[in-house]
């Protein structure tokens, strides 16, 4: 098991090795999407260099144009020439590429949403798939139910925003177009949108891959940390975080990993979720899906849809 970082600044590389940690996703110039940095293929090599130690993952999780599948050829040569230790993909072009070449690198499948079983996953490791990023929309029992029938390598979020959609459409210039307005779009703008009847917002930005929104509210697991020991790939995402708070947090996983080896977690959990609260007051943490159903009833979601409806009128 290894904490996994996506990793927000090079400012900080050598504390993270301090920490024990030394496991890092970035993003490349070319077919990343939702990372928080972005990196040239010298930058991965000198990241490579700063210690023997180090692992370096790189997204690869744009939806692939057919168009495009030579510069993805290409990309993927680039990443194979600079030694990456793996790659996260969605997009099955990517892994036909990959097998062609006979590329050593690890290739994690992460589409989101859509691992939720091991029967598709068995399939996806005789395929040449390594490892999986489980989907955070299953409570975590399905999560270990996954990962003890599985022989590839699992990853989970435990800690950041999450995820909530993506469009190739770039729906902010198409909202622009339509009021008038003139903004901009990028991610460092943190744009945030709260959709009607919910009281929760959204970050939402526009790349060259089309439109990503993430929630603001962030997983976190830092008081439930114990129940995750089984899985590879502890994957902290440091997206919207500042460069310095990420690498406290990171410190707060670390140490809550140091007591439960040391078996003071029941007591010591306590404290570091206070930590993390006075750490990052502008934050909202929940546990996201992990405790809960993801099966509704039918008569429960009509109900459901009635109540609004009513209050709308």
């Amino acid at each position: 098991m290894a904490l996994i970082v996506n990793l927000n600044s090079l400012d900080h590389i050598y504390d993270y090795l301090s920490l024990g940690v030394n496991h890092f996703i970035v993003g490349s110039t070319r077919f990343s999407c939702r990372q928080a940095m972005t990196l040239t293929y010298q930058e991965i090599e000198q990241l490579k260099q700063c210690d023997d130690q180090i692992r370096v993952f790189v997204l690869v999780n744009a939806l692939i144009e057919q168009h495009l599948l030579p510069q993805l050829e290409e990309h993927l040569h680039h990443l194979e020439e600079h030694h990456v230790d793996g790659i996260i993909f969605q997009d099955f072009g990517v892994l036909q590429i990959c097998k062609e070449h006979h590329y050593t690198f690890e290739k994690i499948y992460m589409p989101d949403t859509l691992n939720t079983n091991d029967m598709t996953l068995s399939v996806l490791h005789d395929q040449g798939v390594e490892g999986a990023f489980l989907a955070r929309e299953i409570p975590l029992s399905e999560k270990q139910i996954i990962n003890e029938r599985v022989k590839m390598k699992t990853m989970v979020q435990i800690h950041g925003v999450e995820y909530m959609a993506y469009s190739k459409r770039k729906l902010l210039t198409s909202y622009k177009e339509v009021t008038q307005l003139d903004f901009p779009v990028d991610k460092g703008e943190d744009i945030q949108i709260q959709a009607n009847g919910v009281d929760s917002r959204c970050h939402i930005y526009e790349d060259d891959y089309g439109t990503h929104i993430l929630s603001c509210r962030q997983i976190c697991t830092l008081d439930v940390l114990n129940q995750f020991l089984d899985f590879d790939y502890l994957m902290i995402d440091g997206q919207y975080c500042p460069g310095t708070v990420l690498l406290e947090i990171v410190n707060l996983y670390v140490e809550a990993l140091e007591f439960i080896n040391e078996g003071k977690y029941a007591k010591e959990s306590i404290e570091l979720m206070h930590l993390l609260y006075r750490l990052t007051p502008g934050i909202e943490y929940y546990h996201s899906f992990l405790f809960d159903s993801t099966v509704y009833k039918i008569a429960d979601v009509r109900k459901r849809e009635n109540e609004e409806n009513k209050s709308n009128n």
